[in-house]
């Protein structure tokens, strides 16, 4: 067991010492690595490759959406206009009918209007007409004593209420 542990720590010191040879072997390399801070440019351009595939990716996920999202509401757009074209023939018979309601609904309401008013107005010439019968009864009343005296004068006599 302890071998195995031994085994796989010289393996990335193997690692970094053939990578430092290898920019060694490179005139200028490491010194442009330390102007660099120790950021490795072909790192960074990878990351960026990568990131710049992972947004791309991302891109195509939306559009493929937004296709399907398009194709569900055409979809519901054929429908609709499917629905519109079953109605439109019944829609078209009741509307003349309903217009024509429509109309003699105003004109029955001006009707009851009328009636209303009248009605209205009733109670008013009712008041009168009894005020006029009686002024007429009391200007009858000469005329009753007149006919009263001119029926005794022919042998009648008078009827009491």
């Amino acid at each position: 067991m302890a071998t195995k542990k031994t085994a796989p720590q010289s393996e990335p010191a193997a690692e970094s010492s053939s990578h430092t040879a290898s920019n060694s072997s490179i005139p200028g390399v490491n010194e442009l690595l330390g102007l660099l801070g120790g950021a490795n440019p072909v790192m960074a351009i990878g990351r960026m490759v990568e990131t710049v595939m992972q947004v791309t990716g991302d891109i195509v996920q939306s559009i493929g959406t937004f296709n399907d999202t398009m194709s569900e509401l055409n979809k519901v757009a054929h429908r609709v206009n499917a629905l519109l074209d079953e109605i439109e023939g019944p829609v078209a018979e009741i509307v003349p009918l309903v217009q024509a309601s429509a109309k003699q609904a105003k004109s029955t309401l001006k009707k009851v209007d009328g009636v209303i008013n009248q009605i209205g107005t009733l109670p008013a010439d009712v008041t009168k007409a009894v005020s006029t019968l009686g002024d007429l009864a009391g200007r009858l009343g000469p005329l009753a004593q007149f006919a009263e005296v001119a029926g005794g004068m022919f042998g009648m006599k008078p009827t009491s209420n």
